[in-house]
């Protein structure tokens, strides 16, 4: 009896230390820097190489470059049940911005067919005078951009009428399109149904609006300096003459489409309000979308089926102007689903490479020299502007900047409202200096110049980041993590 108990004991005993050798051949390994590097490049290869050579979808690039993200994760002996928890952790991130964002889109069709957008965008066009146009043609692109939630449709609306009326004026064209890109790109800093700070949003975990909130400390006066700049250049065409009949035929085609009392600008009223009181963003813009439509049926005289199509599909116009053509046919909240979707294929590429520790690695030795907040706030700027070199896009550089440097905040005492701020510093307000870039391409396309000619009269491209740096290195309006009560400061170290 105790011969086989004896027999029985060796026998678990071999058992469990052949479970114990084949468990540390599956131990997962930790990758080396050169590991991580390599993975980056071959991962983003698949994104970049595509989307400059051929111009590609960047959202199918995204999910196509999952099956070589797998690939060097399972590598690293991570198992693929960890690659798949790491998928969902990461991309859980997203459902708020994602549903955020397909409601702008139904916000934006609403508000078209309210007659809220075309009413500020014909008062805007119709307070260009020759010795201001230059400030009124940065402020208009910037307006429209914050209405509208895009930088690029304002460069082939607002910014392409602009160009036509500086020509008129013998105003330089690099001078112009500087002015109107440099407005564009301050508008989709801070506007909240643009895709750009959604993401910033989500990728740095700060509240839509308190983000913004803290950016605008930072891209509002620097939007002043470059109004007062181009002020004081456009004295010089004072004397020019308007060619009003662009302008003539953008403001009689919305008085004949759109009843324009200020009735159309409660929609706008009713969402500001509703942000005033800290209701979440959520229910503010689609409280907003619904108030558009309300308009839209009772002032505009749509129907209710016209209306519930607006909202899903977007506006749709017929005028016959095609700048206002192009400025209203837009919204829906199926123009926005490419914009969600690849908020959740960009999450959860990063999820898969932070499963098997490749982010970690490849950051590692790049941000354990990162000692003061100086250096953390140019490092993010920089990494945003790798973003775009690497991803040619706006939305790619925050998801990579972004997924990068959000640990590193937590760690050196940072709140994340500091890394949304220098996201958007980064990854939009200089995103111009890619020539490739796509917010690039389309801006040349539309204002007919070349890509360097965008960089020396874009002010708002140089003030941004140099205010940035001098607000960080006076420490003023830094966000530490010790400013916040106990609890706070646990959910943001937690969240990290």
């Amino acid at each position: 009896m105790k011969s086989n108990q004896g027999s029985e004991r060796k026998q678990n005993r071999k058992i469990e230390e052949g479970e114990g050798e084949f468990m540390k051949l599956r131990e997962k390994k930790k990758p080396s820097f050169t590991y991580a590097l390599v993975s980056m490049i071959l991962v983003f290869s698949v994104i970049m190489v595509p989307s400059l050579a051929w111009g590609s979808k960047i959202n199918a690039l995204f999910l196509i470059s999952w099956i070589v993200a797998m690939g060097v994760s399972l590598g690293t002996g991570t198992t693929y049940k960890e690659i798949q928890n790491g998928i969902i952790e990461n991309c859980s991130k997203a459902i708020v911005p994602a549903m955020i964002i397909l409601c702008v889109g139904a916000l934006v069709g609403t508000w078209n067919a309210s007659g809220t957008v075309p009413v500020v965008i014909s008062f805007g066009v119709r307070s260009v005078s020759p010795n201001m146009f230059l400030m009124t043609a940065f402020i208009l692109c910037a307006v429209t951009a914050l209405i509208t939630g895009t930088s690029w449709g304002t460069f082939g609306t607002a910014g392409l009428a602009l160009a036509g009326i500086g020509i008129s004026l013998n105003i330089n064209p690099v001078i112009t399109a500087g002015a109107c890109c440099g407005g564009a790109f301050f508008g989709d800093t801070i506007s909240p149904i643009s895709d750009s700070p959604n993401l910033a949003s989500a990728v740095s975990r700060v509240d839509l609006f308190e983000g913004i909130k803290h950016q605008a400390k930072i891209t509002v006066p620097s939007a002043l300096i470059c109004c007062f700049i181009y002020f004081l250049i456009g004295r010089k065409y004072a004397g020019g003459n308007v060619n009003t009949a662009l302008i003539n035929d953008i403001v009689n085609t919305i008085g004949k489409e759109f009843n324009t009392g200020i009735i159309t600008l409660l929609p706008m009223v009713a969402v500001i309000v509703l942000l005033a009181k800290k209701i979440p963003s959520i229910p503010a813009i689609l409280g907003g979308s619904i108030f558009g439509g309300i308009v839209a049926c009772l002032y505009q005289g749509d129907s209710l089926a016209d209306v519930l199509n607006y909202f899903w599909n977007g506006y749709e116009i017929n005028s016959g102007v095609e700048f206002v053509d192009k400025l209203l046919n837009r919204g829906g909240v199926m123009s926005m689903a490419g914009t969600a979707i690849m908020f959740f294929f960009a999450f959860g590429l990063f999820g898969i490479l932070n499963s098997a520790g490749i982010v970690d690695a490849f950051v590692e030795p790049l941000t354990s020299r990162l000692r003061s907040k100086v250096s953390i706030i140019i490092a993010t700027m920089l990494f945003g502007i790798f973003g775009a070199v690497v991803g040619a896009s706006m939305n790619f550089a925050y998801a990579f900047a972004g997924s990068i440097m959000e640990p590193v905040y937590a760690k050196k005492g940072l709140q994340r409202k500091n890394l949304m701020r220098a996201l958007g510093v980064g990854c939009t307000a200089m995103a111009v200096i890619v020539p490739w870039s796509l917010s690039t391409t389309v801006a040349i396309e539309f204002l007919s110049v070349k890509p360097f000619d965008l960089v020396p009269y874009n002010f708002f491209l140089m003030v941004t980041p140099v205010l940035l740096i001098l607000w960080t290195i006076f420490g003023h309006d830094t966000k530490w993590l010790d400013e916040l009560s106990e609890e706070e400061r646990q959910k943001e170290l937690e969240n990290s």
